[in-house]
């Protein structure tokens, strides 16, 4: 399970660079993306970001690093944490 991980974290690392030089989100929102796709779809599909609002978002982010440690998995370090948080902020309602 922490090989998957580092590989995932090895090619956000680069996927997030190329959507920051794409110029649509900034490098936090960029990683904070692609994050976002790898590591939430683990345990279930994906949530549209615009259906929350920023609030709502980073009060669903805390519970779910909750559930990631219930699960047995590793949650979110605080710059995932914030990476994930100002991608969803930039696309909430």
């Amino acid at each position: 399970m922490r090989r998957v991980l580092l590989g995932i974290l090895l090619i956000t690392g680069a996927a997030g660079t190329l959507l920051a030089a794409d110029g649509e989100f900034s490098e936090q929102q960029a990683q904070g993306k692609v994050l976002f796709e790898a590591r939430c779809v683990a345990c279930h599909q994906l949530p549209e970001p615009d259906m929350l609002t920023e609030n709502q978002w980073k009060r669903l982010l805390q519970l779910m690093q909750k559930r990631m440690q219930q699960a047995d998995m590793p949650p979110l370090d605080e710059e995932e944490f914030a990476q994930v948080h100002a991608y969803l902020a930039s696309q909430s309602k």
